[in-house]
Formats: structure tokens, C-alpha cells, sequence
């Protein structure tokens, strides 16, 4: 069987690193950035920005649509499509997952952990299913927070999912065809939820994968278009529909007076928007004389990229304990400012510290397997998702 050499997912892009660290950052700035309970203007601004952090998450599904599908298209009349696939995706995303998971299991009987039956959806990846049905499973009393894994159990069903789709909808304009049709469906979902109901279907649009797949298809699309399309042609063509998705989120800005997607129109047409923005931006970082690229090629921001997925797990484990630390840092300071600033570098430093820490001396080890399941026969540096 001839093997399909990858054209676009054998290189790496240092834009797309520094994309996923401020993702990361957004996300992080989200949860942390509003626990000064400062009055001062500027500080009550940098609170409304951080507000929208969340979408930060928005990036990182369009990312990964954006990449997977890449690698799924480059390698789909490899022989082993499916077993390098998903060996390469769990060689990724498991040892660091599980291992956070069975040392809080480990760490029970120290830490007093208060685990119930339900907290076995998170070992299979339905954790943002049974956060829903359950709130409480949220967390493991008194020390764990596991709210945010909603988002990884996402990204995670939609790989199980995505390698079928790609592999037997043949025709790249088709999957394109497919790709707008499950972000429509996922609009009426949302429309459903708002209508049936109100309130919790705010949550349950924002937690499912049916309902927040937007940005993993419109990075998908991108995927696809990239490679028919020539690049700079792609990036014009593309201006006016990221202006036009930017005027809607301004329009829903206004409406709504932050990013909160507790409302029915925000719900509704929120995803859809961030995700069409996000693509347009990957795209030109994609390129390396737009200034897009120039920033998110910055050394910063591609660190805290090289580390995002350990960072995003780690930076909210902890957070009811390290949360204690907050009114001492502004005892000690004599200042609800600056010991919340303090605060907010201090969760970073510590979950700067344990990431690398965890990627240099655990993850790397899982990751050097990789090498046993190549794409190729020249066996190119892949993009690492």
C-alpha cells in the first residue's frame, strides 16, 4: 500500500505554540485573575477581560481541530491509520492524565479525599457529563478541583470519533460539507437547550461536545481548505468573514455587557463566532510575515505553549487549597491588591514549576515512544498536539 507523505502536519509551527500558550494564559488569567477583590478601576478592567478567558478554551478546540485533522487527512491511506493514531494520542494525553488521577487516589488517605461512585467518569472520560447530571462531582472534597477537565474529556471523544469520519468521507468536499452540517446541528441544540431548558442548558451547551464542537470543526475546516488552497489566497479570502464574525461578538459584547455565556443569545451564537475568529487568526500565523506570527512566535508565549497541556491540568487541581494561601498574602502585604497580584504569580510560578517538572522528567518518557508508530517512512517530526 502506498504510504501518503505528510505535507502540512510533518512541520512545526512555532505559531501555533505560542497560539496555545495564550490560550493557556487566557484561561489561567479567567480563574485566577479575579481574586484581588480590588475596587480600583484598572483592576476591575483587567477582571472584565479576564471574564472572557474562558475562551481561551475556544482556541485550544480549534487548535486541536485544526491539527488532527491535519494528521488524519496526511496519513489516511497509511496502513496503520487507526493504530498510530490513537497510540500516539494516548502516548500524549494518558500518562500525564492518569497519573494526576491515580496519584489523587494515591493521596486519598493523606489528604482526606472524599471520592464517590460518579468520580469514575472522569477515568473514562465523561467527566463533563457527570459534572452536569451531578455538580458536585465537580470536585473531590476537600482539596481537588476537577472542574476543568470538561474541556479534555471534549477533545477526547471528539478523537475517538474524528478518525471515522475522516477516514470514510472520502472526499475533502464532502467532509466540508459534513463539518458545516454538524456545526448547524450543534446550533440547534443550543437552541433546544435554551428553549427546554433554561438556565442549566446554558451549562450543558457549554460542557457537551455536540453542543461546543464549533471550534474542533471550523479547525477543521481550516485543516482541509489549507490543503487545497494556497495559503496567502486563503488569508485574504478569509478577512472579511473574520470581520464579519468580530462584528457579531462586538454586537453580542454590547447586548450582553461582557463574554458571559450565561444568556440565551450568547449561548446560541457565542461558539460559532469565537470559533470562525480563532481560524482566521491561526491562519495567519501560520504565515511567517504577518505579525500575528511575529508575536506568537515570542519565546514567552511559546514556552508557556510547550508546557500548555501539563499547565491546563495542573494550574486548577489544587485550587480550593492553594485559595487559602490568598488572605495571608494579603495580610502580609497589608493589601488586598498586591497580595492578590501576589497571589495570581504565585499559582503561576507553582504551576510553571510542576509542568516542566512533570513534561521533563515523566511525559518525555511516554512521548520518545511515539517514534514506534510513524506516519511515514521517513519518519518527519510531527506537530506536537
Amino acid at each position: 500500500m502506498t504510504i501518503e507523505k505528510p505535507v502540512f502536519s510533518s512541520r512545526h509551527y512555532k505559531g501555533l505554540d505560542g497560539l496555545r500558550g495564550l490560550a493557556f494564559l487566557s484561561v489561567f488569567f479567567h480563574h485566577y485573575a479575579l481574586t484581588t477583590h480590588s475596587t480600583q478601576h484598572w483592576i476591575l478592567a483587567v477582571a472584565w477581560l479576564a471574564g472572557g478567558g474562558w475562551a481561551g478554551v475556544d482556541l485550544f478546540f480549534v487548535l486541536s481541530g485544526f491539527l488532527i485533522t491535519g494528521i488524519l487527512l496526511d496519513t489516511r491511506e497509511h496502513q496503520y491509520y487507526f493504530r498510530n493514531f490513537y497510540a500516539r494520542r494516548a502516548l500524549r494525553i494518558f500518562p500525564l492524565f492518569y497519573g494526576v488521577m491515580f496519584l489523587l487516589l494515591l493521596l486519598t488517605p493523606v489528604l482526606h479525599l472524599q471520592w464517590k461512585l460518579g468520580h469514575i467518569a472522569y477515568f473514562l472520560y465523561l467527566g463533563n457529563i457527570a459534572g452536569h447530571v451531578d455538580g458536585s462531582l465537580n470536585f473531590v472534597q476537600p482539596f481537588v478541583n476537577l472542574t476543568h477537565t470538561w474541556s479534555l474529556a471534549v477533545e477526547e471523544q471528539f478523537y475517538m470519533l474524528w478518525p471515522l469520519v475522516v477516514l470514510f468521507v472520502a472526499s475533502r468536499k464532502r467532509l466540508l460539507k459534513v463539518c458545516a452540517g454538524l456545526m448547524g446541528l450543534g446550533l440547534l441544540l443550543r437552541i433546544a437547550l435554551v428553549l427546554f431548558k433554561p438556565g442549566p442548558g446554558f451549562e450543558w451547551a457549554y460542557g457537551e461536545l455536540p453542543t461546543h464542537a464549533d471550534g474542533l470543526l471550523c479547525g477543521a475546516i481550516a485543516a482541509i481548505l489549507v490543503r487545497q488552497v494556497d495559503l496567502a489566497v486563503l488569508i485574504r479570502k478569509s478577512r472579511w468573514i473574520g470581520v464579519a464574525a468580530g462584528l457579531g461578538l462586538i454586537v453580542l459584547l454590547v447586548k450582553n455587557k461582557d463574554l458571559n455565556y450565561h444568556t440565551a443569545v450568547m449561548t446560541i451564537f457565542v461558539y460559532p463566532l469565537l470559533a470562525v475568529i480563532f481560524t482566521v487568526i491561526l491562519l495567519r500565523t501560520l504565515k511567517p510575515d504577518t505579525w500575528l506570527f511575529r508575536i506568537c512566535s515570542m519565546r514567552g508565549l511559546r514556552f508557556f505553549g510547550r508546557y500548555s497541556y501539563g499547565m491546563y491540568i495542573y494550574h486548577r487541581v489544587f485550587s480550593p487549597y492553594l485559595g487559602t494561601f490568598l488572605p495571608d498574602l494579603q495580610r502580609i502585604s497589608h493589601s488586598i491588591l498586591i497580595g492578590g497580584i501576589l497571589y495570581v504569580l504565585f499559582v503561576l510560578l507553582i504551576t510553571v514549576i510542576v509542568s516542566v517538572s512533570s513534561y521533563e522528567l515523566f511525559e518525555k518518557r511516554f512521548l520518545k515512544l511515539k517514534s514506534r508508530f510513524p506516519y511515514d517512512v521517513s519518519s518527519q517530526r510531527m506537530q506536537t498536539v
